[in-house]
């Protein structure tokens, strides 16, 4: 299977924004989720939030993209720069969003006051909409102007969903393989903690209900996830072109559902990119049945007894940015060879692979990273040591 190595990477996360911090909080077993940070969630049946504490720097682009999209750009730049790669039409950009939401901090106002009929529109609150509105909210707005200020004019593509930052790694590993580029750099942003997605999660019963601290994914007790989000960017290349943090391999999958992918869609990717001994970075949904049937499926690849930690039990659900955050994570978490417990995890469920409940040393140079959303999207990322 095709593979790309990793020579830099940069993020946004809910537990900070350097690589070495964030990981040590891993290690250290901490979880990000609290009182949602971004706005009042006390009505909604999800009040618990993995929010993201950075704010945005002062941009010229904050005209033409929203916060997370700012973000994206921020994480692209640095990641660029900490590899040493310039610009040029030789670097392609392949980004992964969570899709096209029409938030409604924006939209509420400008229809609250709408006439029956439409009678009047712009003077009853179509003139708030800000007069970027449109180009805000396109869907590849963001790659875009990552482009031009990064001077990245090789082949690349934007890609949409739950899963689209393992959708954005398969094309850009497939684009240095065939050729197209010399230099990719991957970009996966989402944020589930806003309030029209915190509705649609909750009407299909997927995050967790109330404020009070969850039990974690892979718990006796656990009853859904807590949302959050991030930003994050890999630097890739050919293998064997120069140092390299480590290997990546990618693929994605969907099967129709409304809901998450089903756990036989899991199956089918663990078929076709683990290997035994494999560490396995669970998708973290919070199910029972669900976690007990992803384990089952990756415990037939890579053995019983395999490791499983879950990455999401301390950033929460971070939707299209998943694959790239678990790709960074697991490369220096394996670069350490130290493994993190399943943030909060109290009663582990029973079951194939063994959930740590603490830190622990590793000997595995290599690890899968899962992940699982609506509608019926799914994705796969291995990272071997080099």
């Amino acid at each position: 299977m095709l593979k790309a190595a990793i020579i830099g990477s940069a993020w946004r996360t809910p537990l900070g924004s350097s690589v070495g911090k964030v990981v040590d909080r891993l290690l250290a077993g901490e979880r990000a989720a609290a009182v949602n940070a971004r706005f009042d969630a006390s009505a909604y049946i999800c009040q618990l939030a993995a929010a993201m504490p950075q704010s945005v720097a002062p941009s010229r682009n904050a005209r033409f993209l929203r916060r997370m999209g700012l973000h994206a750009v921020a994480v692209a730049a640095e990641a660029l720069a900490g590899a040493g790669i310039k610009g040029s039409d030789r670097v392609g950009l392949f980004f992964g969003y969570g899709g096209l939401r029409a938030h409604w901090d924006d939209l509420m106002p400008a229809f609250e006051r709408q006439e029956v009929g439409g009678a009047n529109a712009w003077n009853c609150g179509l003139d708030l909409l800000h007069p970027f509105w449109m180009l805000q909210h396109l869907s590849n707005n963001a790659h875009a102007i990552a482009a031009q200020e990064l001077g990245a004019r090789g082949e690349g593509a934007t890609y949409g969903g739950a899963n689209a930052g393992a959708q954005a790694l398969g094309a850009a590993i497939r684009a240095l393989a065939a050729g197209a580029v010399d230099v990719a750099l991957v970009v996966g942003y989402d944020s589930l903690i806003e309030p029209e997605t915190l509705v649609e999660l909750a009407a299909r019963g997927a995050c967790v209900a109330g404020a009070a601290s969850p039990a974690t994914p892979y718990d006796i007790n656990a009853a859904g996830f807590v949302p959050g989000e991030a930003a994050a960017a890999l630097v890739l290349q050919r293998p064997g072109e120069g140092e390299c943090i480590a290997c990546v391999q990618a693929q994605d999958a969907a099967d129709g559902e409304k809901g998450e992918a089903l756990a036989g869609t899991l199956a089918r990717l663990v078929r076709a990119v683990a290997q035994p001994g494999d560490v396995v970075d669970g998708a973290g949904l919070a199910r029972p049945e669900y976690d007990a049937q992803e384990r089952l499926a990756a415990a037939q690849v890579t053995g019983d007894d395999a490791a499983l930690c879950c990455i999401m039990s301390a950033m929460g659900q971070i939707g299209a940015a998943s694959s790239v955050v678990q790709t960074i994570a697991l490369a220096e978490l394996l670069r350490r060879r130290m493994l993190p417990p399943i943030a909060g995890l109290q009663r582990a469920a029973g079951g194939p692979l063994r959930p740590l409940m603490q830190a622990e040393a590793t000997t595995a140079r290599s690890a899968i990273g899962l992940c699982a959303g609506a509608p019926g999207l799914a994705g796969i990322i291995r990272v071997e040591l080099a």
